[in-house]
């Protein structure tokens, strides 16, 4: 009973967290599963030890180790359009990301996953990916593009322990295709930085003609503790290893992305149900966590 009643708190104060910390807010049917309710004990540390203000937005004074990225915008973009033109910037069968891929709304072309070797980044990004090296605590990097007309629904990701930078390569210039976080809308523009804590709740809406091409990556939040850092960047390394995935040759992945295909045919299931007929898609959605609710009680007693 000791057990059940610390789970129940802790959920119960992850949930507060949630809403209190977001001026923006998932629905609370979705809130009440989302993963993000989860992770809120994981994140504290990052969120507590933080050297940067832990605000949806940062300023890119914070961060001085991208100015090498931003005063070579324009190679960047050169290596991003070459690919972008020869089909290399595509859907990927990465588990983590497959949501997104959905109606062809989001392409993408990874370049830097920790140390895992990526080797059509190296041979098709080489001048991008020897800047993303050279930039201290930047252990993500792809490029992504959002497509004309389409839309990345609200949500948040799950790890408090880096920051989103992003930089506008080849993008509208409109304000029909923005990001928001936390309810503030930013324009993507050619050439200029967005820094956010993806832990907050973020949307991206693309409502051109033009396709909207950026550097994406994740840089190490600066933390005061450094066995801390550590702790969460070998937990980065681990994790992210799991789903890594060459942008030719799908062969070379992650461990995770070659089990988990019982889990992918599920989420393809359940949007597909959720299309279909959404009342069913609840129904279904709600006894499945009903019956692990009652697994862990079960345990806990």
């Amino acid at each position: 009973m000791l057990i059940l009643t610390a789970v129940f708190l802790t959920y119960a104060g992850s949930l507060a967290f949630i809403r209190l910390r977001n001026r923006a807010h998932l629905p609370w049917g979705r809130q009440l599963t989302d993963f993000s309710t989860f992770m809120v004990p994981f994140n504290l540390p990052a969120y507590w030890l933080s050297k940067v203000p832990t605000t949806a937005r940062v300023t890119a004074s914070t961060l001085p180790q991208i100015q090498a990225l931003e005063a070579h915008w324009q190679t960047i973009r050169d290596e991003a359009l070459a690919l972008y033109g020869s089909g290399h910037i595509a859907t990927k069968n990465d588990l983590p990301a497959s949501s997104f891929y959905k109606d062809n709304r989001w392409k993408s072309f990874y370049l830097k996953v920790y140390d895992h070797d990526i080797p059509s980044a190296r041979q098709l990004a080489p001048k991008t990916l020897a800047l993303i090296e050279q930039t201290p605590g930047m252990n993500l990097a792809l490029f992504a593009v959002l497509m004309p007309g389409k839309k990345l629904g609200a949500h948040h990701d799950p790890f408090a322990y880096s920051l989103r930078y992003s930089l506008g390569l080849s993008t509208p210039n409109s304000e029909q295709c923005v990001i928001t976080v936390d309810g503030v809308e930013t324009v993507w523009r050619d050439g200029q930085s967005i820094i956010f804590d993806e832990t907050y709740l973020h949307t991206a809406h693309n409502d051109t003609d033009i396709p909207r091409i950026i550097l994406m990556t994740d840089i190490d939040r600066p933390l005061r503790w450094r066995w801390v850092q550590r702790a969460y960047f070998h937990f980065g390394r681990f994790f992210n290893g799991l789903f890594y995935i060459d942008n030719l040759d799908p062969s070379i992945t992650g461990l995770g992305n070659k089990i988990t295909a019982p889990l992918a045919r599920y989420k393809a299931t359940m949007r597909a149900l959720k299309t279909r007929n959404r009342s069913a898609y609840k129904v279904g959605k709600w006894t499945l966590h009903i019956a692990l609710l009652g697994l862990l009680v079960a345990w806990a007693l």
